[in-house]
């Protein structure tokens, strides 16, 4: 229970003073000596508590939720490749301010994901949609030069974030709509690319994504789900390439890693048939907290898959007692929850000498912590409960306090249960402290954010600034009585006196002058010319496992994307095809037109060209044979009425086959 070669702090003997909630108990009839510890059983708090990087996604004055998450548009931290991390540091000092106060002196955190494309359109003057740098090719996420200036801006965010108090984790976005890897999803080759240049940059934040591609599980990434708890998307029915399924059968330790977050789809609740809201969660978060059973199925999933925090359906009213209530119980099932089951520490210990504690604690929520905050001992005043002494002790880790596993639903339990962990550590005590009688307490504390205190356990011995009382140790001398006397507690539950610090050298980045930027010319069709956009991604849709897109530059014909050859390699399966579609959801007006493009593959197999109003086709489709040489092909087809939806090229590959297709110089005018 602590060091025996010890010089200053007597070690421990058979005699040992139990505390409960103040009340003492001695297995000797005489008071407390030198060779005594004290071991303190407290109550747990029955409450949820609004703890740190956990539970609802979106601050609440009056309610449970200290996290933010952020959408950053690429354009708005980096100008052109010449630009400095400063902007991002500039930037993120205006995003973790709220309501004039900052992000420090409220306690929250942020998740930020930075991003290209919001969802294909253009957007408004004051809300665009679109947030390419003036010197890169807009939707070009597949040439050498995308690359570098992601390799480097991923470095630059690092530097940013890595340390930063204000950050708890960082979305990986950059590709597809709304930076979640769809529209198009990145090849494999990308995804290494990110995987590399993200671990590279950040080594002490969790970074999540959205889809379990293997090559960011392999990574220990975590995960942000976008439609948490949809019942069309869970198994046994589920898609399997969804994280649902893939937590279940594949991966299901991801937690284990990284956090796993995401959101409560509440339009699909509304307005898909098979989301069933009466048999699942309702249709506003605030039936989720106030119907129990929409509430016991929600509380199902976090447990389940060891959710940390949500969003969306942390837009619940905090004002309403009754909301309120409802979200603290699922408050509770988010992420960590660390009961204190007893602690020991010495009766009497000398200055200068190491003080030891023992504790036995159990996670009793749904995930880790995935920071690596130290718990700390203090000496508080016994007349006003200050802290006059505090330090860090060695040799515990919370991280490693694991909740329960294998749930249940049924049983409404984890069939592993949450283990009890026993922990100990020592902090050296100051030479020149003042001997006499202190409450000890210990905390949690923010490592980065000034070592605070901010963690609170979930236990009755509580006192507002964050740390917890357990009993009377005596500094030099033997104390009196080790028992908490006249000692009120306080709530965990809400501490509004909570807060981190912030460096000043941070705080006070201003936004870089603008560095000089040599544009690059955004492409503009021309019907009559060309109406491909020849840096604009194809993107693959899959109906098989083993199929895989790639991107090279080793096309027979130079164009202003370079050489730019598209493959897609592996098994086909049935009904995979690559597809183009236009920039802000254009259609094609009626008309005839010529499409043009070169391709290869293997020798007999044929793909099909077709032209598609939104997923329904308009034009018989056109087969296309491959050979090993590069052939070129020109396809005339006739538009007939105006499209309701976007409009697709669609190149059709074959059924039930595996093989090679190479596409390289895709062109398409209006001819008539």
């Amino acid at each position: 229970m602590m060091d025996h070669n010890n010089r200053n702090c007597t070690t421990m003997k058979m005699r040992h003073v139990f505390l409960w909630m103040g009340l003492v108990s001695a297995i000797a009839a005489d008071a407390p000596g030198g060779d005594d510890w004290v071991t303190a059983m407290p109550k747990e708090f029955e409450g949820a508590i609004n703890n740190p990087l956990k539970g609802f996604r979106s601050y609440h004055s009056d309610g449970y939720g200290l996290l933010h998450r952020q959408y950053i548009g690429w354009n708005a931290i980096e100008l052109s490749d010449e630009d400095t991390v400063e902007r991002i540091i500039a930037r993120t000092n205006e995003i973790t301010r709220l309501r004039g106060r900052s992000f420090g002196e409220l306690n929250i955190k942020l998740v930020p994901r930075v991003y290209l494309d919001w969802d294909g359109t253009l957007g408004t003057a004051k809300r665009p949609r679109q947030h390419w740098p003036t010197d890169m090719a807009q939707f070009d996420y597949d040439s050498p030069k995308f690359r570098e200036r992601l390799k480097r801006l991923a470095a630059k965010l690092g530097q940013a974030w890595d340390n930063d108090p204000r950050i708890f984790a960082v979305q990986m976005g950059l590709i597809g709509y709304w930076g979640e890897h769809h529209d198009p999803a990145p090849t494999k080759s990308q995804r290494r690319l990110l995987v590399d240049a993200f671990k590279e940059a950040f080594r002490n934040k969790p970074i999540l994504v959205r889809h379990t591609d293997a090559e960011f599980m392999e990574a220990g990434f975590g995960i942000y789900y976008d439609t948490f708890a949809n019942v069309s998307r869970e198994p046994p029915h589920g898609d399997k390439h969804q994280f649902p399924w893939q937590a279940t059968h594949i991966y299901p330790d991801i937690w284990k890693h990284a956090p796993i977050e995401g959101e409560v789809e509440y339009n699909w609740q509304k307005e898909r048939k098979d989301a069933n809201p009466e048999g699942t969660f309702g249709r506003t978060p605030d039936e989720t907290m106030t119907e129990p059973a929409y509430r016991r199925y929600m509380i199902d999933k976090i447990r389940r898959y060891h959710t940390t925090y949500l969003g969306w359906i942390s837009n619940y009213t905090s004002a309403d007692p009754v909301v309120l209530r409802g979200a603290g119980d699922l408050q509770k099932a988010f992420g960590y929850r660390f009961v204190v089951d007893s602690l020991s520490y010495p009766v009497v210990c000398q200055p200068g000498g190491d003080l030891s504690l023992r504790m036995s604690v159990r996670n009793t929520g749904s995930a880790p912590f995935y920071l690596n905050w130290p718990v700390a001992v203090a000496l508080l005043d016994p007349q006003n409960g200050k802290p006059v002494w505090s330090a860090p002790l060695g040799g515990i880790d919370v991280r490693r306090w694991l909740p329960g596993e294998d749930w249940d639903s049924d049983a409404f339990a984890y069939r592993v249960p949450a283990k009890q962990y026993d922990a100990s550590g020592s902090a050296t005590l100051p030479e020149k402290i003042s001997p006499g009688e202190y409450i000890l307490a210990i905390g949690i504390l923010d490592r980065e954010g000034g070592m605070v205190p901010s963690v609170r356990f979930a236990i009755q011995n509580y006192l507002s600034g964050g740390w917890h009382p357990f009993g009377v140790i005596g500094i030099g001398a033997v104390p009196r009585d080790t028992a908490l006397k006249g000692v009120t507690f306080d709530s965990p539950a809400f501490d509004r006196t909570l807060s981190y610090q912030v460096p000043e050298e941070l705080l006070a980045v201003q936004p870089p002058p603008a560095p000089k930027v040599t544009p690059m010319p955004r492409w503009a069709p021309d019907p009559r010319v060309e109406l491909i956009n020849p840096w604009r991604y194809w993107v693959l849709t899959r109906r098989s496992d083993t199929i895989e897109k790639r991107v090279s530059a080793d096309g027979p014909v130079e164009g202003p994307a370079g050489r730019r050859v598209l493959s897609v390699v592996g098994d086909y399966g049935r009904g995979s095809n690559l597809s183009y579609t236009f920039f802000n959801h254009g259609k094609l007006a009626p008309g005839r037109y010529r499409f043009s493009c070169r391709v290869k593959g293997t020798t007999g197999l044929t793909v099909r060209f077709d032209v598609a109003d939104g997923w329904r086709g308009v034009i018989n489709g056109v087969a296309v044979p491959l050979s090993a040489q590069w052939r070129e092909h020109e396809i005339e087809f006739d538009v007939k009425v105006a499209f309701e939806k976007e409009t697709r090229l669609r190149i059709g590959l074959p059924t039930d086959a595996s093989g090679e297709f190479h596409l390289t110089n895709p062109h398409l005018r209006r001819t008539d």
